[in-house]
């Protein structure tokens, strides 16, 4: 169009003149362009050049300046209307209406629409559904409603336009049925929904949490030949990542492309946040990569969601690494990139980097918020070191960020664990002084405080109390009262507490049913314990490695009971007590048995989480050969098992039998991850088999992995921390010729990195 307009000036400088109906062409085309200035000013020139405007030209001036918003100077123009002896027509009127919708200012544009009425001139179904969507932006959707009766009663129907804007609205309201029902009748009076009505209802449906109905209908929009935007995409997509169903959102994501429907950068930015959720951050930076190559700038969400992600996973070595990639793409961290990174640090008590990010975050001006300091005085409360954590609430304080309650139930509960109870009460005080009101988690600070410290008459009182104030407790109250009566031998009363949580509303999770289990251990009822696990698998609450570790000590109390009743018999052979490692075994065994009994898939679980826990524990000769007894029996190994014990194998440099166990992995379609082969790269290295470690690279490479990731695991974290920086530089080259090239940012990383 700027083109246009410089030939048109040309010919302007050159003797030509544009007559009326060139003009009203162009400020027409300028009008719905949007290009108010431009309209504006070739109205001037026309006026100058002494071309008398006609109604189309003024309803082309007036149109421009009310989708601005600017009706003072479009009530000029009308006035010019009237004064050239025109009558302003159903395009001038709903023009007026939608400037003043456009201000918000209602009772104007009604006020127009009844003049309108006055003048004679009849509304048209844009006029209509102007007033309509204005009127239902500004929440009076019953006026709403009212017109377009009015409308259907005049006989001008209804669009998918008119529509759009009430089910909107409904939708916000929450009234998801009756915007359903208005879709519905829509259709059944023969007006077909566009893409913005089955958006703005998909939209609604997701926000409710309605996901099997937005699915449903999104694939019935596609059958109805309406094809989805960017905007009907990103609000599936947000529904499925914020219901942990990463799997379907990449579905969707992919159909967008096939669909012709370009990503947006929120597109990029719900699907990383659904990795990082679901913690794959890796998949979350290949998604970046994509987003990048494919002409979008990531933003401070991007950067933030992918640090959070990493944090969340405790790898907070790659946090920061994306603080500096970040930083190097132009992007200036704010306070939630440096509190995410405090909060990663806070949680693997490295205090002392946290506390130097702080720092950090303050001489760059940003002002840490009450996530901030909480984090920081949660931090220093688990590092057992609560004068600094109360330093801090004080240097809170003194920075104007007002603490919240669950800065004070972070201190609350350091306290009662150091059973400070009267401390405890004190801090209350405080709060209640701040207008800051103990919720259930203080309570459950308190009560848990007092369980631990054997003073359960005292939990109970607290328990009373918190119910009076009209708090209500949660799983947490009722899991730590429930142990402390079993831990009393109150087994009777530890069940009728759990009847109350039941009868409260309250779906019991791991925690409460494994109190209840451990209850009855502590009482010697094992078979009690296990109908209660029975009944725990049966509600749906899948057991964990915490409860079977509660089970085989309970198992395990049992042979030794049986032991100790057997050996203060007369005339026993003392050689058939258990030692540790046959009891550890047998229990197991008659867990496996159990668990079989009630679900055949739990004895697998239980494998693969012993097969993890001792290989964590650098057992690996105990996990090795229960990886193999599970293979004897048909059972499989899950990729957690397999990729556990590979790497607590290379850490104890018994390379070969950890390629054994690779070689097996692989052959049943389980991939080891990248810091298993990090270990094994290093430990080929190490062990002078560098031609192995090369190979191995080289097949790693064969694999899609994000090339960043592969630099920042395999070459800085592995290769060189273990002052291998030679080979680190070869297999950079390798790298490149096998076309797995990192990013610019990633080269000045290593570069940083191997300069040290």
């Amino acid at each position: 169009m700027t083109r246009t307009m410089s030939f048109l000036d040309m010919l302007s400088q050159s003797g030509l003149r544009m007559g009326l109906f060139a003009y009203s062409a162009l400020l027409i085309q300028l009008s719905r362009l949007g290009m108010t200035g431009a309209v504006i000013d070739r109205y001037h020139r026309m006026l100058g050049e002494l071309v008398q405007p006609n109604l189309i030209i003024y309803n082309a001036v007036i149109n421009a300046l009310c989708k601005d918003g600017n009706v003072a100077d479009a009530e000029a123009i009308v006035k010019k209307v009237f004064e050239s002896g025109m009558r302003p027509d159903a395009f001038t009127y709903t023009s007026m209406i939608l400037g003043h919708c456009r201000k918000h200012d209602l009772d104007s544009a009604l006020h127009v629409f009844n003049q309108m009425a006055n003048e004679g001139c009849e509304p048209n179904t844009v006029t209509y559904s102007t007033l309509v969507n204005g009127l239902c932006e500004s929440g009076r959707v019953n006026e709403a409603f009212d017109l377009i009766r009015e409308m259907t009663l005049r006989g001008v129907h209804p669009t998918a336009h008119t529509c759009t804007g009430p089910i909107t609205a409904l939708c916000d309201m929450g009234c998801y049925e009756d915007s359903w029902r208005l879709f519905v009748d829509m259709k059944n009076k023969g007006c077909e929904p566009n893409v913005y009505t089955y958006t703005a209802l998909i939209s609604g449906l997701c926000v409710s949490g309605i996901l099997k109905v937005a699915i449903g209908l999104f694939h019935r929009m596609v059958r109805d030949g309406v094809l989805p935007n960017t905007v009907t995409y990103n609000a599936l997509i947000n529904i499925l990542v914020e219901n942990s169903r990463i799997e379907f959102a990449s579905v969707v994501f992919n159909l967008m492309d096939r669909n012709g429907c370009s990503p947006n950068t929120v597109t990029y930015n719900e699907m990383i946040k659904g990795y990082c959720i679901t913690g794959d951050a890796e998949k979350a930076m290949l998604m970046l990569n994509s987003m990048v190559q494919a002409g979008h700038s990531a933003n401070v969400v991007t950067y933030n969601t992918i640090i959070k992600g990493y944090c969340d996973s405790g790898n907070t070595t790659s946090a920061l690494r994306i603080l500096e990639l970040m930083r190097d793409s132009g992007c200036e961290p704010d306070k939630w990139s440096y509190t995410e990174l405090i909060c990663g640090f806070c949680k693997i008590s490295k205090m002392e980097l946290a506390f130097g990010l702080f720092n950090e975050m303050v001489d760059r001006g940003l002002c840490p918020n009450e996530v901030t300091y909480t984090a920081l005085i949660d931090g220093y409360c688990k590092d057992e070191k609560l004068d600094t954590a109360t330093t801090m609430l004080e240097q809170m304080k003194r920075s104007g960020c007002r603490p919240n309650v669950q800065t004070y139930n972070v201190l609350i509960h350091a306290l009662t664990k150091q059973n400070n109870f009267s401390g405890a009460e004190e801090l209350c005080k405080v709060m209640i002084k701040e207008e800051i009101f103990p919720n259930v988690v203080t309570y459950t600070a308190m009560i848990d405080g007092h369980c631990k410290n054997g003073s359960t008459s005292l939990a109970l009182e607290m328990f009373n109390k918190m119910i009076e104030q009209g708090c209500l407790p949660n799983l947490l109250t009722y899991s730590s009262l429930i142990h402390a009566l079993g831990q009393e031998g109150m087994v009777e009363e530890a069940l009728n507490l759990f009847g109350k949580l039941e009868g409260q509303g309250l779906i019991p999770d791991e925690i409460a049913y494994v109190k209840m289990i451990e209850v009855y251990i502590m009482s010697g009822k094992v078979e009690r314990a296990f109908d209660f696990l029975g009944k725990m698998i049966k509600a749906g609450c899948q057991p964990t490695m915490w409860t079977y570790g509660v089970l085989v000590k309970g198992l395990k109390n049992e042979y030794l009971l049986a032991d100790q009743k057997l050996a203060a018999l007369p005339d026993v052979v003392p050689t058939c007590s258990f030692d540790y490692q046959t009891t550890d075994q047998e229990a197991v065994s008659v867990l496996s048995a159990k668990l079989a009994e009630l679900d055949s898939d739990l004895s697998v679980q239980l494998h693969n989480a012993l097969v993890s826990k001792f290989s964590a524990a650098g057992r690996w000769f105990e996990a090795n050969e229960l990886l193999g007894s599970m293979i004897s029996q048909g059972l499989c190994p899950d990729q957690e098992a397999y990729n556990s014990l590979v790497c607590s194998l290379l850490r104890a440099r018994n390379v070969d039998l950890a390629m054994g166990v690779f070689k097996h992995m692989s052959a049943q379609g389980c991939e080891i991850r990248l810091d298993g082969y990090k270990e094994l790269i290093c430990t080929f290295c190490q062990l002078h088999r560098r031609k192995e470690a090369r190979i191995t690279f080289e097949n790693m490479l064969t694999r899609t992995w994000n090339p960043d990731d592969v630099v920042q695991t395999v070459l800085i974290d592995g290769l060189l921390r273990a002052g291998l920086k030679d080979v680190c530089m070869e297999f950079l080259q390798i790298m490149e010729t096998s076309h797995c090239v990192p990013s610019f940012h990633m080269y000045t990383i290593l570069a940083r990195e191997a300069s040290k």
